[in-house]
């Protein structure tokens, strides 16, 4: 049921709180649930997926632990996996902290938050044979961002930088040098550090498929925002259980509380929907960062139907049509995956 009044949404610190966005719809329920059947693809042994991008009949899977490499490709034709790519490193042509992937047009571009930049690769070459990835890579300088997304081969988006007092920066790659920042963060506690203040409002972010729209789904607050790259202006909805950020700030540091609660963990966006995998557990839970819900929106943030899972799952992937969602089991190392149509 989705509720027409408009309510503040607030993070909380003891007696301090951060306006995210002051007209937030609510909603609690979802009009339409479903059961899927998740069923085994393949079994994954080079340690845990952390992203997965399905394109045409490849998967290319963020890798994490195991092995010193970064990326591996599935084949859904032949169904085997590529040698993996992009070493783990500080050097050139290697990526140290890796926090997410993407792709725009024919580029595959990785962000790397501890070596503040941005790598990308030329993806079909990627997918062929990692062999010539024609690597650039783009300093962001003295900044680093939770999220980075290519926007144009001379452009990038952000979210989650631990110095500015809005939530969104575009970037000139080239010179790496902020150009624009939008989406401010309202009376903002003086007494309360900006990297504190960004880590409680985290996001996972997504684009839209024609780059003119930015989702931002909190990690600590069932919160989703969409803003127009454009005009800047955004739309906002929380629910299905309207939590708020819960933290508290101990020698200029985030830490969570018994309340701190883990909302979205995960999605992937299509021209007609938006998916995201919610969590909604304790953050003290051991397994907060898996779940059997995903939650879907049309790009005007309606609800359209919840979506319960027969496993828990850590990420999700879907195909531009729709038709295929591909997701990580982490607990039996398998990649997974149900027709949703």
């Amino acid at each position: 049921m989705l509720l027409i009044s408009f309510i503040t949404l607030q993070l909380f610190s003891c007696k301090d709180r951060i306006i995210i966005n002051s007209s937030n719809k609510t909603f609690t329920n979802f009009p339409l649930k479903k059961q899927l059947n998740l069923k085994k693809l393949v079994k994954y042994k080079f340690g845990n997926v952390r992203q997965i991008i399905s394109i045409d009949s490849t998967l290319i899977l963020k890798n994490h632990g195991g092995r010193a490499y970064n990326l591996y490709n599935y084949s859904l034709k032949t169904n085997i996996f590529s040698k993996p790519y992009i070493q783990r490193g500080k050097n050139v042509g290697q990526v140290l902290g890796l926090t997410n992937i993407g792709v725009y047009k024919n580029s595959l571009y990785l962000n790397d938050f501890t070596a503040k930049k941005m790598m990308v690769l030329n993806k079909n070459n990627a997918i062929k044979d990692s062999s010539n990835l024609d690597i650039k890579e783009f300093s962001f300088r003295d900044n680093r961002y939770y999220r980075s997304i290519l926007i144009d081969s001379l452009h990038a988006i952000c979210t989650g930088s631990e110095k500015s007092k809005y939530k969104i920066q575009i970037i000139n790659l080239p010179t790496g040098k902020i150009i624009d920042e939008f989406g401010r963060l309202n009376n903002r506690p003086k007494k309360i550090p900006l990297h504190i203040i960004t880590k409680a409002s985290l996001t996972q972010t997504f684009i839209s498929p024609n780059s003119k729209k930015l989702v931002l789904a909190y990690i600590h607050t069932d919160v989703i925002e969409i803003f127009d790259i454009n005009t800047k202006k955004s739309i906002s909805l929380k629910g299905p259980e309207n939590f708020n950020t819960e933290f508290k700030n101990y020698q200029n540091r985030w830490f969570e509380t018994k309340k701190t609660r883990v909302a979205y963990i995960g999605g992937a966006v299509t021209k007609k929907y938006i998916y995201l995998l919610y969590s909604g557990k304790k953050f003290s839970n051991l397994n907060a960062y898996s779940t059997k819900s995903v939650f879907v929106y049309d790009w005007n943030l309606k609800p359209i139907k919840k979506i319960k899972l027969n496993m828990d799952v850590s990420q999700i992937s879907v195909s531009n049509d729709d038709k295929i969602l591909y997701s990580f089991d982490k607990n039996r190392k398998n990649i997974t995956y149900a027709k949703l149509n």
